[in-house]
């Protein structure tokens, strides 16, 4: 019987301890900040894969398909579950009424952590999100990449599919920024050589002009005129307002009041003036000066006139697949952007330096900026290390890509979700 006390008090001990951890760990709950790293990890990296995959599949001329998420729901859960190990000795009724005798008692708590999530995939092949992607780039977008952050070189070479000089015979030279093509270096040539004349995007005020008269009373019937608002966006002008005058009013006030219109933001692709400006007034007709008035700009001269013909993002993809098709071709190019004289250096005894972009098909290493399966069956990665803009030029295309997610072009999030 003394035995027999001793084991219960040795479960009821046991029993204990396990309401004790029992009580202690209930309060445990799913760590939200790393599941919401987890999240947003996740999301970055499918983001990368989606722009480079689309980048392969230009450089094989294969159609680009963009999916988006516009939605994630998340859950995390904590499970405990408590048990009481014990080893029994003896013989259960060998002895009328024996007891077995229990040797030890272990209380466990085992702990189980869970977090899972679920989304849906939108896909952006659709008119409202494709008007956009095929359209030229507004000179104003391009404009927010100038910045002593972000080389001209490498901006002007993603937008600009080509340079035309326009002679006032009629005579033209035109240059295309195509990589794959022979006389691609001609184009680097000339647009370093406008850089050097200090190529840049500019903002200008145009002067303000007075806002005409409507009829008195507006139309028959106290309608206001129906004035067309632009659709598009020049390629050399943007911004533009209405006839009337004004900003978002049809006569330039509150409850069409008449007055003087205001003056109007627009944005051009011009030349500062700088050392080379006698180089530039003997070669180009005077409007291409950055502080040339609207119009001596569009004025014709007896000099060349600069016509840049502007991409679209969905041309941007297309110039940076034949950047990684002049990589992969019987003899690899890449396509290396020296600093212009405004380019601070940067990553400095890396090997290149300065490329465009870096794409490596089945590299061995395991370090990498974005890696992708193609349906070939090769792997396609952007080099972590010594990888030039590759970067920069995901992080711009990646903006380009967003500033074409309008209203309308993402899909709304289906109502129930099936798990």
């Amino acid at each position: 019987m003394k035995k027999f006390g001793s084991s219960l008090k040795k479960a009821i001990l046991a029993l204990s301890a396990v309401g004790i951890l029992s009580s202690c760990t209930a309060p445990v709950t799913p760590d939200f900040t790393q599941m919401s790293a987890n999240y947003a990890g996740i999301l970055e990296q499918y983001q990368l894969n989606s722009i480079l995959i689309n980048i392969i599949r230009a450089s094989s001329e294969r159609p680009l398909s963009f999916l988006d998420i516009p939605s994630i729901n998340g859950s995390g859960t904590v499970t405990t579950s408590p048990s009481l190990n014990a080893s029994l000795n003896g013989v259960i009724g060998g002895l009328a009424g024996g007891p077995a005798g229990i040797t030890s008692i272990s209380p466990a708590l085992n702990l189980s952590f869970g977090n899972s999530f679920n989304f849906s995939q939108s896909s952006l092949d659709n008119a409202t999100f494709l008007r956009g992607f095929l359209s030229p780039i507004p000179i104003e977008t391009a404009k927010f990449f100038i910045s002593d952050n972000l080389p001209r070189e490498v901006m002007f070479s993603l937008v600009i599919a080509s340079i035309e000089i326009r002679q006032p015979d009629g005579k033209a030279i035109k240059y295309f920024n195509n990589p794959l093509l022979p006389e691609y270096p001609e184009f680097q040539t000339e647009l370093y050589k406008l850089l050097s004349y200090g190529l840049t995007i500019d903002r200008i005020q145009d002067e303000p002009n007075k806002a005409p008269a409507p009829p008195i009373g507006g139309l028959p019937g106290g309608r206001m005129p129906n004035i067309p608002m632009p659709t598009g966006t020049n390629p050399s002008f943007a911004g533009m307002a209405s006839p009337y005058g004004g900003m978002g009013s049809p006569y330039g006030g509150m409850g069409g009041m008449y007055g003087q219109s205001q003056p109007q933001a627009q944005y051009k692709v011009c030349v500062d003036e700088n050392k080379f400006a006698n180089f530039v007034k003997q070669e180009f007709s005077p409007g291409i000066f950055c502080k040339a008035s609207a119009s001596s700009f569009k004025k014709q001269g007896s000099k060349a006139e600069l016509v840049l013909t502007i991409r679209s993002t969905h041309s941007v993809f297309e110039y940076l697949g034949q950047v990684v098709a002049a990589q992969n071709q019987a003899k690899p190019y890449i396509v290396v952007l020296p600093p212009s004289d405004t380019t601070h250096p940067r990553k400095a005894g890396e090997n290149n330096q300065y490329a465009l972009l870096v794409v490596r098909k089945n590299d061995p290493s395991n370090k990498s900026f974005a890696s992708i399966k193609n349906l070939d069956g090769d792997v396609y990665s952007i080099p972590s290390e010594n990888n030039g803009y590759s970067a920069m030029v995901i992080r711009i295309i990646s903006q380009l890509l967003s500033l074409n997610k309008i209203p309308g072009s993402i899909p709304s999030s289906p109502g129930i979700l099936l798990r």
